[in-house]
């Protein structure tokens, strides 16, 4: 597999994880679709700089 298409399934993965997120973890309280997707997105965020600078070395 190329390295094209391994991005693209990574990113499809991690589109389709994001939506799961959003379904699991804040849409049950009843928000509505917008706040849901701006809080969902914002858990995101801040996961990926949580990891990110775990990941590295100061």
């Amino acid at each position: 597999m190329d390295r094209r298409t391994q991005t693209f399934l990574v990113s499809v993965i991690g589109f389709i994880g994001a939506v799961i997120f959003l379904g699991l973890s804040v849409y049950p309280f009843q928000y509505g679709f917008l706040d849901s997707v701006l809080l969902a997105g914002g858990f995101v965020v801040l996961s990926l700089v949580a990891f990110v600078l775990d990941d590295t070395a100061i």
